[in-house]
Order: C-alpha cells, then sequence, then structure tokens
C-alpha cells in the first residue's frame, strides 16, 4: 500500500500544530494536538488496511465457511460505522450474516440473530476495536464512577459516552463470563509440587432492586431498594517449598454475589484448571464461618487432593479471642488486662487452648459472662482446635493468614463497588466483580488473548 498520499495530507495539521506550539510554549497542549492528529491519521490508515480485507473475495468465502459452522449465512453488506483509537464514529462496509432459516416449519427462537462475523474475527466488540474498549473498561473499573472514567478518557481524546462506557463492559464482561473459569488463565497456570493458597472470605455492597407495586402517586419514579448484599471473594497464590511467593505464577481473584454453593463450584473449577492435584499440598484459610468449613474438606476428598491443610485466620482467632476479654471484670488493672491479652494471644499461637480455658474460668467472675465466654470459647477455639495449630503451620510454611483475601476485597470491592452513594444492580455488580478481579490481578492481557481466541472459534473451552 503506498501511504504517501496520506502522508502528506498529514504534513498541514502537524505543521499548524508546531506553528501553535513556537507562539504558546506550551509543551503539553503540543502533545495533545500532535497525538490528536496522529490518532486520526492511525484510523485512516486502520480504515484503509481493513476495508479492502472486508472486500476480498478470499476473505468472504473464509467467513461463509465459518458462518456455515453456526448455521449463519452471508446475507449482503451493510453500511456501518466503528469506533477504532478516538472513539469517532468511523464509516465501513462489512459482510453481514443471518441465522439460516430453519427446512421444519416452526417459530424462530429470539436471539438467533446474525451478525457481522468478519469483525469478531478481526477482534471488534460490537463494532468498537478490542483496543478501545478494553482502554475504556480498564477506565470504568479504575475510577470511582463511569462519569469520571469517562472525562477521563476524554483527557485521552478518546470519545464516549456514560451509557457506551458502561455497556462495553457488559459486553466483554459477559463474552468473558461464558467461560469464567478458564478465561484469564493459560497452559502455563500449573502448580505442580508447589504449595497452593485458597482463601476466601466476604464483602459488602449495595444492591439496587425496584419496588413492587404501582409507583406512588405524585412520583416520577418507581423507587428502589438498597439493601447489603454480602459478594464473596476468591483468592488462589502458588508459593514455593520455602514459603515465598511463586513469581512465575501471576494470583487469581475472583469475586461473586452468588450463593455460597456457587462460590466452591467456581473455586473447583479453577482448581481443575490448575491440575490441582500435582500440588505438592493445598491450604485453605478463611475465618471462622461455618460454610467455609463444611465444605472445604468435601472439596478436597472431590478433587483428589492427598496433603491440604485447613487453616482458621490468626487475626480472626485474635480478634474471637479479644470477644471473651472483653467479659473480663471491669475492675480489673488495665496493666494486668494487657499482660492477660499477651499471654492468651501467645497460648493461642503455641495451640494450648486448654490453658486459655482455664484461665477463663479462673478471671471471669460473673456468672452470666463466665457462661457467655465458655460458650464463645467452645463454638469457635475448641470445635476448630485443629485448624489452629500455628505453630506446627509455621514449621511447614504454611500460611497462617488471609491477608491477602482482606487486601484483595479492599481493592476489588471497596475501592468501587462499596463507595457511599453507590448502589449496584446484581447483574451489573457480578460483570465488574469479575472484571475488576481480573484486572487487578494481572490477568487482563490474558483475558482479552482468550476472547480475541474466542471469537475465531479458537479457545479451548475449560474442562
Amino acid at each position: 500500500m503506498d501511504i504517501s498520499s496520506e502522508l502528506l495530507q498529514l504534513t498541514g495539521p502537524i505543521e499548524k500544530t508546531i506553528a501553535d506550539f513556537q507562539k504558546l510554549t506550551d509543551v503539553n497542549k503540543f502533545i495533545e494536538s500532535l497525538s490528536r492528529e496522529l490518532s486520526s491519521f492511525a484510523e485512516t490508515i486502520a480504515v484503509s488496511i481493513i476495508q479492502p480485507l472486508l472486500d476480498s473475495q478470499g476473505f468472504l468465502e473464509k467467513h461463509k465457511a465459518i458462518g456455515a459452522k453456526k448455521a449463519l449465512r452471508f446475507n449482503g453488506y451493510r453500511n456501518i460505522c466503528v469506533r477504532l483509537l478516538t472513539g469517532q464514529r468511523i464509516p465501513l462496509r462489512s459482510p453481514y450474516f443471518t441465522k439460516a432459516k430453519p427446512k421444519k416449519r416452526g417459530k424462530r427462537k429470539k436471539g438467533n440473530g446474525g451478525g457481522h462475523l468478519a469483525l469478531q474475527w478481526l477482534g471488534f466488540v460490537d463494532l468498537i476495536s478490542m483496543q478501545l474498549a478494553s482502554v475504556a473498561a480498564q477506565s470504568a473499573l479504575l475510577c470511582p464512577s463511569f462519569e469520571i472514567a469517562r472525562q477521563t478518557l476524554q483527557h485521552h481524546g478518546i470519545e464516549l459516552g456514560v451509557k457506551t462506557i458502561q455497556r462495553i463492559c457488559q459486553l466483554i464482561g459477559g463474552q468473558a463470563m461464558d467461560n469464567r473459569q478458564c478465561i484469564a488463565m493459560t497452559d502455563l497456570d500449573r502448580v505442580d509440587d508447589r504449595m497452593v493458597l485458597v482463601c476466601i472470605d466476604g464483602g459488602r455492597i449495595r444492591e439496587r432492586k425496584k419496588k413492587r407495586g404501582r409507583r406512588p402517586a405524585g412520583q416520577k419514579r418507581q423507587g428502589y431498594h438498597t439493601d447489603w448484599r454480602e459478594p464473596t471473594q476468591i483468592v488462589i497464590q502458588c508459593f514455593n517449598a520455602d514459603g515465598s511467593k511463586c513469581k512465575d505464577f501471576l494470583p487469581l481473584y475472583d469475586a461473586t454475589t452468588g450463593k455460597i454453593d456457587q462460590v466452591f463450584e467456581l473455586v473447583e473449577s479453577y482448581l481443575r484448571q490448575m491440575q490441582i492435584s500435582t500440588a505438592e499440598h493445598v491450604v485453605f484459610c478463611a475465618d471462622g464461618d461455618r460454610r467455609y468449613w463444611k465444605r472445604f474438606g468435601p472439596l478436597a476428598k472431590k478433587l483428589q487432593i492427598t496433603d491440604h491443610f485447613e487453616v482458621i485466620d490468626y487475626t480472626h482467632a485474635k480478634q474471637n479471642l479479644l470477644q471473651i476479654i472483653e467479659k473480663l471484670p471491669k475492675k480489673m488493672d488495665p496493666r494486668q488486662k494487657t499482660k492477660v491479652i499477651k499471654q492468651w494471644n501467645d497460648l493461642l499461637w503455641k495451640g494450648d487452648l486448654h490453658e486459655i480455658n482455664r484461665q477463663i474460668a479462673d478471671l471471669i467472675t460473673s456468672k452470666k459472662n463466665k457462661k457467655a465466654a465458655l460458650a464463645k470459647f467452645k463454638s469457635y477455639f475448641l470445635n476448630n482446635f485443629h485448624r489452629m495449630h500455628y505453630v506446627g503451620f509455621r514449621y511447614f510454611n504454611v500460611a497462617t493468614g488471609s491477608g491477602c483475601v482482606e487486601s484483595a476485597i479492599r481493592r476489588v470491592i471497596n475501592l468501587r463497588l462499596k463507595s457511599p452513594g453507590i448502589f449496584w444492580k446484581c447483574q451489573t455488580a457480578e460483570v465488574m466483580l469479575f472484571l475488576r478481579s481480573t484486572l487487578l490481578c494481572g490477568r487482563w492481557k490474558i483475558m482479552l488473548d482468550n476472547l480475541l481466541l474466542d471469537n475465531r472459534g479458537q479457545f479451548a473451552i475449560c474442562t
């Protein structure tokens, strides 16, 4: 392709930009103007390459064959507008495919319409280039609101509306979540002879639910409820035999608003993808929630994990021990109380729960408080005694805390979805949780590469 004529058209705007810089001597405006002109030029070049490819007979025949496997047939070319780099609408002519009519008579199912199969194969997401869609989605995930994301993109010369940004997130997230358990993974995510840490904990967001019934008289809107909902955060990490993190294995994050059984289905799928049965040993770490612990054991058995540890996070254990300490007599000397706290924490670390139990009976004088303290101690500590051998865990370089999942909850959920005055529809929250988890654990590019393979029918389905 001869681009000399296109370069000549670029000369004028660049010369004007340089002249403006020499007058104003503002390097920031100069770079902004220059970037805008170069981006526009890049889009022109891209269209001049893409359009002939779409018009070529060989390319069309190739996609006719692809469409035939999906029961789609070619239905002529259609004039459309795509977005490449700057968000501006650029006209193209693209082959359009429609669902082939069934041989037998009957109603056509909804959702079986056609589409621009060739553009999907090239890497477009609903007439938007994957590169632009990725930048827009990342801005929406990292900025505190969709409006701030729009302003940020505009500052970088990308013109997209709030609804368009929201739609992009739904499109990328919706397609990715069709293969959620493996879309952000590669064949290199193996855990052979390594220690795997699986942590689970819950966060909080506000869910927006429309009120039932008729709209109140005199009000323009129906109104909605904003109940709290607890999404569950999942973190899976790999460690070496000495307890150090594996630098060649990216951590895996995911979060869902689903029920606890759905959470464990996700965990099971991720662990299967990693060939978890080849790991040296697996550590399940969480707080004292019984929903987790009555499922970890059966999960390990189902996945044929021969060696696994169950660990209650040491910090959560200390917090629960503090609830018993609050039952101590109020008249107790503060220095003595501080000494008791330190001693009990040390005994907890050493696993000497019987000594703590004995001191509870001796130090708490109130019958009511003593009964409540002993009941708490039995339900939380004695029933989880085998999950609190912290000295032994440390000896085997096993993690004794779930700080990684606490950090993930803060970064994935709290800093974006739990902000004051933000209420989420369940479907939108699910997409945002998944995409933000994928982005913050460093697997965003892997997901995009797999989405392109999925569009081309070359992506291996989850096992």
